[in-house]
């Protein structure tokens, strides 16, 4: 019993110790996605086809995916966001479920483009912190995904690669 009491007493101290991910992004104390990705791209022979921002250990995350169509595999990649320290690297045969990123990478690949300028061209002109970004294929589009993340709230974009324009979007109750 007592020892309930005291998790109770505790746990909400706990997990306010936990900085949020707009509390860190706010922070600025990190690097720029886009600088971690213009390295990643100069290293790699692969397409960049995801990028997601985490939070572990108190502490942001770049997690980026890259996708190499002449070998047919995609590496990760989890960088600390810091100081843009690899922390890990994986490395698998793309899956069937990963083709709408294969298409979509041709396309950009086809434009003569890397996925850092593409996000660069995507977020021009809008606010906010990108906290994740991936190519996708679907109803013969091959388009970047975009999530930002601002004080009021959290805003989807998709821009079409082959246009080179945002896309509208299709929006649920």
């Amino acid at each position: 019993m007592v020892r309930l009491l005291l998790a109770i007493c505790f746990l909400p101290c706990a997990v306010m110790a936990t900085p949020s991910m707009h509390s860190l992004l706010i922070n600025g104390d990190f690097l720029k996605p886009i600088s971690v990705m213009e390295q990643l791209e100069q290293q790699d022979e692969g397409t960049i086809c995801d990028f997601d921002v985490d939070v572990e250990e108190g502490l942001l995350v770049y997690k980026i995916s890259m996708v190499n169509v002449e070998t047919h595999r995609i590496n990760k990649y989890e960088y600390r966001a810091l100081d843009g320290i690899l922390l890990t690297e994986k490395s698998s045969a793309y899956a069937s479920d990963d083709i709408g990123q294969v298409n979509a990478a041709k396309m950009l690949q086809a434009k003569h483009m890397k996925f850092s300028e593409l996000v660069t061209l995507a977020i021009e002109n809008q606010q906010g912190y990108l906290t994740q970004a991936e190519l996708d294929h679907d109803l013969s589009i091959s388009y970047l995904e975009l999530k930002l993340l601002n004080q009021d709230s959290r805003n989807t974009i998709a821009f079409d690669i082959e246009t080179l324009r945002p896309l509208p979007l299709l929006k649920w109750d």
